[in-house]
């Protein structure tokens, strides 16, 4: 034991000793592998914080959020029923809230002029609740407002209300289709999220009581059911008392429930898929910079053809040589993959800056970057160290 810890301590030096004596062809070896290790780490790295920022905007709006709406292949003469919408969260435990939605046709115009607004909803009074809504003025819509012609708008129409003259925009009447509504509440920017199963659009909408909805255009049915599930209450299980409650109420309506759980199941899939191209992408620049090692190392038993003749003179066996080289090719490897590990979380943290994204170290980019670098070290030096044992000592003494 005692001598093959010398021999191996010797192994070392004499590996160090050679590196540091070929300074540049010791740089360039050590170039190339950092530059791979730094390709893949910065992309798997990106690819995990991408999908920790992805579940971070999901759990914002709300993982217990449901989508409610009828099945595509429904006839148009079967539909959610209004009350049935309305009383799903009072009859359902597995509901906590919910907000049933009616989207209503028209223009709006306020003073004659019309308002770049995408849509306009007739909504509960729960659906500020459900998506979290905040107020700038006024009050949002309440299902006591039944028949009465109020409007709620958002930021960006009731923006285009002040362009418009409007001042304050509370009180102010606006013309939607053939009707006259009085707006009552305005609210605050509230920036689309896309980690929600359905569109919501507030900035860019006007929302009036779901009962006026109803009288204005009776020929429209509720499209779409916003809920929450209980606290406690798996997604599947409240997606199936859903599913249940509806086919009793109206017989033959299948709808289809969507939840937050499942969007962040299939896009942290898709994004984990995304993160092995982009390692593999990434392994290709650690494949050349293993075959530049290999050169480096080749080359480096061409040049030390006499000194290899003159420690197997003196006694060195093949195993001794094939280890010193061995060993050069795991310190050059090695040291690239800190330097690669260094320069690849530097390159994340440019990233994640530039996109506001907060930046954490990859447990997982951190052993990629040691243990690829030695897999390279053992895998490229070893036919090098292998050839450089097997030189007759005779022949490399006797010439370059």
């Amino acid at each position: 034991m005692a001598q093959g810890g010398a021999a191996l301590a010797d192994g070392l030096h004499e590996a160090l000793h050679s590196l540091l004596r070929a300074r540049l062809r010791t740089v360039l070896g050590l170039a190339g592998i950092s530059i791979g290790i730094a390709a893949v780490i910065a992309m798997i790295s990106t690819g995990e914080i991408a999908t920790a920022e992805a579940r971070k905007k999901f759990e914002a709006a709300g993982t217990d959020m449901l989508s409610i709406r009828k099945s595509e292949d429904m006839p148009e003469s079967v539909s959610i029923g209004f009350e049935d919408a309305m009383d799903v969260a009072h009859l359902l435990p597995a509901v906590a809230e919910a907000a049933p939605r009616i989207e209503v046709g028209g223009p709006v115009l306020y003073a004659g002029s019309q308002l770049r607004v995408n849509n306009v909803q007739g909504v509960s009074g729960s659906f500020m609740a459900v998506n979290r809504l905040r107020l700038a003025a006024g009050r949002f819509v309440s299902d006591l407002d039944r028949g009465r012609y109020f409007a709620v708008v958002g930021y960006e129409a009731a923006e285009a209300m002040r362009r418009a003259g409007a001042g304050e925009v509370v009180g102010r009447t606006l013309e939607i289709g053939e009707w006259l509504y009085t707006v009552i509440g305005a609210l605050e920017d509230t920036p689309e999220s896309y980690a929600l199963p359905y569109s919501v659009n507030a900035n860019r909408s006007v929302f009036v009581p779901i009962a006026t909805a109803r009288r204005v255009e009776p020929h429209r049915s509720v499209e779409l059911v916003i809920a929450r599930s209980a606290p406690g209450v798996h997604h599947a299980e409240a997606a199936r008392d859903i599913r249940a409650y509806f086919a009793e109420r109206t017989p033959g309506l299948v709808v289809r429930v969507t939840s937050a759980e499942q969007l962040i199941e299939r896009m942290e899939a898709q994004l984990g898929i995304m993160t092995l191209l982009l390692g593999a992408v990434g392994s290709i620049s650690l494949i050349v910079g293993g075959i530049g090692v290999m050169n480096v190392m080749l080359i480096s038993v061409t040049e030390r053809r006499r000194e290899i003749g003159v420690r197997r003179a003196i006694g060195a066996t093949q195993g001794n040589i094939q280890t010193q080289f061995l060993l050069e090719a795991l310190i050059l490897t090695l040291s690239g993959g800190i330097v690669g590990i260094l320069l690849g979380n530097g390159a994340t943290w440019g990233l994640c800056d530039y996109f506001e994204w907060e930046f954490f170290a990859s447990p997982t980019s951190v052993v990629v970057g040691v243990g690829v670098s030695s897999a390279i070290g053992l895998f490229f030096g070893f036919q090098p160290a292998w050839q450089a044992s097997r030189l007759d000592p005779i022949v490399a003494l006797q010439g370059e």
